[in-house]
Order: C-alpha cells, then sequence, then structure tokens
C-alpha cells in the first residue's frame, strides 16, 4: 500500500484541482419553448447565467444572474436539468449546471436584458437549430426531453451546454 505524504493544509488546498464553474438557468413556457438571450459582444445565444463567484453556491449563481441578465426571479427550489463538465477553451477544466428556471408566458412576460444581451427569444428546441451551434441544438434537445419528465444527464463534454451560457 502506497502512504501518501501528509501536506500542511494550505499547501494540500494550493494542490486540489482548481475548476471554472457557472451555472445557468433554462426559462421556458408550457409548450418547451426555451429563451436565450443574444450576446451584444458576439453573435451568439446562450442561457441566463454566468461564473461562479468566490463562495457562492451553484444555485446562487444561478438566480443572480438570471436576476442580472433578464429581471426574472427563479423559482424557490432548485432542480437541476443538467451538469456538464468539460474542458473551457482556454484549457481550464470546468463544470456547468443547468437548472429548471421559471415557467413564463411568452406573450406577456416582460424582460429586463442586461448590458450583456441586446435581444431574447422563446422557441423550441427544432426552431432554435438552425440558429445556434449544431452541439448548442444537441443540448438544447436534451434539456427539452428533461422537462417533458425525462432524466438528468451528466454530459462530461457530450454537448458543451458552456458553450450555450
Amino acid at each position: 500500500m502506497t502512504k501518501h505524504p501528509q501536506y500542511p493544509r494550505a499547501e494540500w488546498l494550493a494542490r486540489r484541482a482548481r475548476i471554472l464553474a457557472a451555472a445557468a438557468s433554462l426559462i421556458h413556457d408550457a409548450e418547451q419553448r426555451i429563451m436565450l438571450l443574444h450576446c451584444s459582444y458576439t453573435d451568439a445565444w446562450q442561457f441566463p447565467g454566468g461564473a461562479q463567484d468566490e463562495g457562492e453556491d451553484l444555485w446562487d449563481a444561478a438566480v443572480r444572474e438570471t436576476l442580472e441578465e433578464t429581471g426574472l426571479a427563479m423559482p424557490d427550489r432548485p432542480e437541476v436539468l443538467a451538469v456538464d463538465w468539460g474542458v473551457h477553451r482556454e484549457g481550464v477544466p470546468e463544470v456547468f449546471t443547468l437548472f429548471k428556471g421559471p415557467l413564463v408566458d411568452a406573450a406577456t412576460v416582460e424582460v429586463k436584458l442586461s448590458d450583456e444581451h441586446d435581444e431574447w427569444r422563446m422557441l423550441t428546441a427544432e426552431a432554435w437549430a438552425p440558429l445556434v451551434k449544431p452541439r448548442q441544438a444537441r443540448a438544447l434537445a436534451i434539456v427539452t426531453d428533461v422537462l417533458r419528465g425525462g432524466r438528468c444527464p451528466y454530459l462530461r463534454e457530450a454537448s458543451h451546454l458552456s458553450d450555450i451560457r
């Protein structure tokens, strides 16, 4: 049996893996149309959400980011729709958690976009498919299935949900 060296706590913590963590919400309506926000700084659509702040719980990050980016409140109880683990384009490991966001009426919802976004739409996964990257379209199809009663997937870079964050 190999004995592992005992490090002082600070050194042990410094040796732990560092990962980026982000969380987002899936705002939807009764017809499983999903809200995505268009970035003001690049031509991309994404879920409301963002990076976890220091010491922040992932649910709290989703609540904060959803309110900041849309003006909408999250449900009272967290419900995870999907978790994606991958490697960020800069080579850093990352985990992305997608929570079930508020159920809204697309015709009457009042969205207050942050400066990060210039437009929002609510479309089905099928309608989003030609407007987003292929792996984004796959992720939208997966989470639509979860909304319809499917199971929460652990994706392991299968869909790159973080690309649509």
